[in-house]
């Protein structure tokens, strides 16, 4: 009840400043969806894009699920601050009971366990922008999580790290290099993303992670395709929760539970997106996609088999594609799923 006033307050507050004529545009997005990961649910996202008339957003998210799996998000970015500087905010809070297999490219079904995160934090975020599409910046992130496990499968080992949850404080430097025409919906240009990680000494975790994404639009008449490569990569005492994966909304789709799992995940992809028809005032783009990937340890991962996965979508611009409703059906060879999600995967 208490998370429901919450999220009826800010609504209130975010349609209550678009109303008073105080520039940027507010979307209020319903979503209904049946993830393999959460069967059936519904929420809403609310997003005031371009605040004030000024580059950014204000986005607050919120969903709930039959299987009893409940987040609220909420996050805001201010980008081109005198033309220089870009500053970022996000809190979440929620509970979350998901299966987990443990590392494998994929784990055996007969490992399957469950756990209950109840979390709560967020981060904070600042980066400069430098010629030619260039932006260097910090991250800070704090998050506490508080773990229960079924004693079942992968957990009738006690032994894994932040088995019953934990407090983490991490710091990462980031440098990205932005050339697409747009963020959101891109038709033309490059991303790069590099995001080194490391906890804060004396906290509950000692680990460290490389993130790496970069992708590559074009377009030929009516059509965009996009190529995408993903690299992660974590060292240490890292929280089992956060060994790297691959699956769920923005890899792999439609391969169910995040299955595969490793101190190393790597994917590539592409995707192609038909800029074609209009229902009553909503483009849509129709698409197609398809996805291989592999987990593994430092050293085997390069050797490693890799699993598959294909699909078809349609995706819906809004705001002059500043923002996109997203509808993926993929297949894989460990089982399939429908998503809805919130801009484009890659």
């Amino acid at each position: 009840m208490a998370r429901m006033r919450i999220f009826l307050s800010l609504t209130f507050l975010l349609t209550t400043v678009s109303w008073a004529g105080l520039g940027g545009k507010f979307l209020p997005i319903p979503v209904a969806f049946s993830y393999p990961e959460t069967g059936p649910g519904g929420g809403a996202k609310l997003r005031w894009q371009d605040p004030l008339d000024k580059p950014g957003f204000a986005d607050l998210t919120a969903y709930i699920t039959g299987r009893g799996q409940t987040n609220v998000e909420m996050e805001v970015e201010r980008d081109s601050i005198e033309g220089k500087w870009r500053v970022g905010a996000y809190t979440e809070f929620g509970k979350f009971p998901e299966k987990w297999f443990g590392p494998g490219n994929p784990p055996n079904d007969a490992l399957e366990g469950l756990y209950t995160p109840i979390y709560y934090g967020g981060h904070v975020s600042v980066g400069r922008w430098f010629p030619n599409g260039w932006l260097a910046g910090t991250q800070l992130e704090i998050e506490q999580n508080d773990i229960r496990t079924d004693g079942k499968g992968i957990f009738q080992n006690p032994s894994w790290t932040g088995i019953v949850g934990g407090l983490e404080e991490n710091i990462a430097l980031v440098l990205e290099h932005e050339g697409r025409d747009l963020k959101e919906n891109p038709k033309s240009g490059s991303f790069l993303s590099l995001k080194l990680q490391t906890s804060i000494p004396g906290t509950d975790f000692d680990w460290r992670d490389l993130l790496i994404d970069a992708s590559q639009a074009a377009s030929l008449g009516d059509f965009t395709g996009v190529a995408r490569v993903h690299h992660e990569e974590a060292w240490g005492s890292f929280p089992f929760w956060k060994l790297p994966f691959l699956g769920y909304r923005k890899s792999l789709r439609g391969l169910p539970e995040k299955r595969l799992r490793g101190d190393v995940a790597q994917c590539v992809g592409t995707e192609l997106r038909w800029n074609g028809p209009k229902i009553w005032i909503f483009p849509l783009q129709p698409a197609v996609f398809g996805e291989l990937g592999r987990a593994g340890d430092h050293s085997d991962v390069w050797s490693a088999d890799a699993n598959w996965a294909a699909g078809l979508g349609i995706r819906s611009p809004l705001a002059g594609g500043k923002a996109v409703l997203r509808v993926d059906y993929g297949w894989s060879e460990a089982g399939s799923g429908l998503y809805v999600d919130f801009g484009q995967a890659f």
